[in-house]
This record gives structure tokens, sequence and C-alpha cells, in this order.
């Protein structure tokens, strides 16, 4: 059975990019050893459009004691990459297509698959799931049957939107930055259209743990 998890460092007030489309890290190297933890137990990383416009490179875990443990058990070296695109308006210059040392995968739609696949030019797996739209449940379905049961989800907003609207989200962790941007607009940990207040997701704390002056939470999503 699938587990999906989010990891995504915030600012106090909970944004996880400035208002103006800069590219931003906001947490400090404690934050990236838990990124790279995190990492480590997916079998499949899933980024939006955009997440990959801003980084442009994949998604690794960097060190070499966590690939060998993966190794170790039995898995690649590197987990898969994956973005969710609705447009399949991804470049085709990024860095991303050309590593060699992950797998990758454009998950989109029928309406979208054919710019995605002149971006991917074959350096990447092209999957259109729905005819016009992407649904969580699809995606999920589609990595259990490349036997990806462990779904990490490392933003934008757009994207952890669309699994927790589903129900599909199961745990997130949270680093909270001793940061304030503003900005009415700017992305937050969970954007889309909103839950009204009877539907508000409910979680239970389940570790926190302070690292300077970040603060590191693990929270469980109840049913």
């Amino acid at each position: 059975m699938a587990h999906v998890f989010v990891n995504m460092a915030i600012t106090l007030d909970g944004k996880i990019a400035g208002a103006f489309g800069e590219r931003v890290s906001l947490g400090t190297e404690a934050d990236r050893r838990e990124m790279d933890r995190l990492r480590a137990e997916a079998d499949v990383i899933v980024w939006g459009g955009e997440t990959l416009r801003q980084a442009r490179c994949p998604a690794l875990v960097r060190d070499p004691g966590l690939i060998a443990s993966r190794e170790e058990r039995g898995l690649p070296p590197q987990p898969a990459n994956a973005v969710v695109t609705s447009t399949g308006q991804i470049p085709g210059t990024l860095s991303w297509f050309d590593s060699n040392e992950t797998t990758r995968l454009i998950l989109t739609h029928e309406g979208a698959a054919g710019a995605s696949s002149e971006a991917a030019r074959d350096r990447a797996e092209v999957a259109a799931l729905g005819e016009r739209e992407l649904a969580a449940a699809d995606i999920v379905d589609f990595m259990a049957g490349r036997g990806f049961e462990r779904i990490l989800l490392e933003g934008g907003g757009g994207v952890h939107w669309l699994f927790a609207e589903a129900g599909l989200v199961d745990a997130l962790h949270v680093t909270v930055t001793p940061l304030l941007a503003g900005g009415a607009g700017a992305p937050t940990l969970l954007d889309g259209s909103g839950f009204q207040a009877a539907r508000f997701m409910r979680l239970k704390l389940k570790d926190v743990r302070r690292e300077g002056e970040e603060i590191f939470l693990k929270y469980r999503v109840e049913e």
C-alpha cells in the first residue's frame, strides 16, 4: 500500500517561497540533512512543474552512507524523480534531463503529453494519466504499477493540494525556519482552492525537535 509523505521547509508565516518568484533556499544545513534522510526513504520524489523549473536539476540523495544503505536494502542508489505538470511545459534545456543517476518520469494528461514528449526527447518517460486533468489517485496507481510504494512530495503547494484534497497524504515533515516572508500571493505549504472549515485536515504530532533556530515537526494525518 502506498505511503505518501510531504517534506517542506516553511517560513514562520507558512510560506515556501517569496512573493516575487525568486529562487530561495529556506533551510540550513540541518534541514538539508533531514531532506537527504527522507529522500533516502523514498522510492520516488514528486515535484510540480514550477518546482522543477526553479530547481532545474534532479532530486538526489547526497550522503554516501544513505546511498549505501539504500543499496544494502536492494534499492537503486537514487530514488526515481517524477514531475507532475498540467501544461506539459517543461524546458528541454534543464539539467534534470541529463542526469544518469535516476529514473525520470513526467506525469501529465493526454492534452499536454505532446508538449512533454517534445521537451523530453526520449530522456524521460512521459505518462498521460487522464484525458484533460490529473488525479492524485491515478498518480498513486501508476506509481504502484512501477513498484513505487513510498512517494515523497517536495512541492509546490499545488502538488501537495492535489494529494491532500484527495485524502492521499499520510504524513508531513515540516521544518519551521526563523524567517518571515509576507505576501498574500506567496506560495504556501498547501495551496489550491482550500478546504471548508468542516473538512480541515486533522493532524497528530508524532515528533518535534529543535536544531539551532529551526524546528523540525512530523505529523501524521488522521483519518
